[in-house]
């Protein structure tokens, strides 16, 4: 799927791009084009005013200075005395030529007749053919003492269309040569930006197969209490009861951690904030946490900040859940007769709560995964107690409260776990 989305995201962004540097460079191209022609009709109509001017002034038209003329000017004369050629006309003309003549004098008869009888030395300028056929023709028109000289002044423009066709080619070019590095640039582009997709793909995929794993656990273990029970006396099916009540609480404790996890990825997580007396919340979550301690006949210390300290803006109830999390973490990878620490203080910008504990302390390797969705380092994976989701969900509720909770070795053993909260400054 993700391949498929790559290569139509290529594929979409390289067609727009190109489409938008096609009609740019069609642009470009036209206006080019008509530039070319237009200059080139300029010059030749230059070129007719003084042809005109200096036919009009020589009596005699001589071979060789007409042969000089077609050379330095690349134009073709063809002229005609009173509608025929001469024969300079006849010896130096291709037939395509004396037909383009015919094909004048028949489409603009009326033109060259009204130049004809005008009186006077006029000329007119015709552009014709389209495209590849394209050419400029200019009829110049002499009276005389014994009839009328007509000059017709070809110009094929094989320069002109020389440079159109270099600039079709630079044009085709440069699109192919732009289509290759858009479509390598966008290939690269998208693949970066659909990353972060693939990832959160892939985590997700991740996720939803562990938290597969970690509910068919549960569930597997109730079905077979509940099976066991059935074939079982009185005693037996007490303890098998007494089993599968207990999977159920886990499963109900994964269902909500996941619930949990669910809200805060939607949006949906219920989280208002309002100015609270943490050391308070501190001293509770400690009272909670006494009786468990003292189960593994684990010290649980607290220290506190003496006096007054400034409220804190958060949901009571999610820190204390942060707080819980940390504790119920250290007691239970805390050996007996270890000691687990809760304090509270205040730095010149933060709330910092921190819980460390006496335990084997957690590798480099585990740190980095430590705050992922239903991981656990190696040593704790045999205690079924834990999913690996209490502080993936600690963290998402910190950085809710635009704060951080981060982990380090203790200096001797064991690990410390430190929550930095905003202090609100008035």
């Amino acid at each position: 799927m993700y391949k498929k989305v790559h290569i139509r995201l290529t594929i979409l962004f390289t067609a727009v791009c190109m489409l938008i540097i096609s009609i740019m460079s069609a642009a470009y191209l036209y206006l080019n084009y008509n530039s070319i022609y237009n200059n080139a009709f300029s010059s030749f109509s230059k070129d007719i005013v003084i042809f005109s001017s200096s036919f009009s002034n020589s009596s005699v038209l001589s071979h060789e200075w007409l042969q000089s003329m077609q050379k330095n000017y690349n134009y073709r004369y063809l002229i005609y005395d009173n509608d025929k050629p001469i024969q300079f006309t006849l010896n130096n003309s291709t037939p395509e030529e004396l037909k383009l003549i015919d094909d004048i004098c028949s489409t603009y008869s009326e033109d060259i007749t009204q130049l004809k009888y005008s009186g006077i030395s006029q000329n007119k300028i015709y552009r014709l053919g389209k495209n590849s056929d394209k050419k400029f023709v200019g009829v110049i028109s002499i009276p005389g003492e014994y009839g009328n000289t007509i000059i017709y002044t070809i110009n094929l423009l094989p320069k002109e269309k020389q440079q159109v066709r270099k600039l079709f080619i630079s044009f085709i070019v440069i699109i192919l040569l732009a289509s290759v590095t858009l479509y390598i640039f966008a290939y690269l582009f998208t693949r970066r930006l659909l990353k972060p997709v693939k990832e959160s793909q892939e985590k997700q995929e991740l996720f939803i197969a562990a938290a597969s794993h970690e509910i068919r656990n549960p569930v597997n273990t109730i079905i077979s209490a509940l099976e066991a029970a059935d074939k079982g006396d009185a005693e037996q099916q007490k303890i098998f009861s007494a089993i599968a009540k207990k999977e159920g609480i886990r499963l109900k404790t994964l269902t909500e951690d996941l619930l949990t996890i669910a809200r805060t990825k939607t949006g949906s997580f219920n989280f208002e904030t309002s100015p609270e007396e943490l050391d308070t919340i501190v001293i509770d979550c400690y009272e909670a946490f006494l009786a468990p301690a003292q189960d593994k006949s684990i010290s649980l210390k607290i220290t506190i900040p003496d006096g007054t300290v400034p409220k804190a803006m958060i949901n009571p109830t999610r820190i204390k859940q942060v707080i819980s999390i940390l504790l119920n973490n250290a007691i239970s990878y805390t050996p007996e007769k270890g000691v687990v620490h809760l304090s509270y203080a205040l730095s010149s910008q933060y709330h910092v709560i921190s819980v460390s504990d006496s335990g084997s302390g957690i590798s480099d390797k585990d740190k980095e995964h430590l705050f992922e969705y239903f991981y656990r380092a190696d040593h704790s994976r045999e205690d079924r107690s834990h999913f690996g989701l209490g502080l993936a969900i600690a963290k998402e509720i910190v950085e809710l409260h635009n704060g951080t909770i981060s982990v380090m070795n203790g200096q001797k053993q064991g690990t410390i776990f430190t929550v930095n909260l905003p202090i609100e400054h008035k």
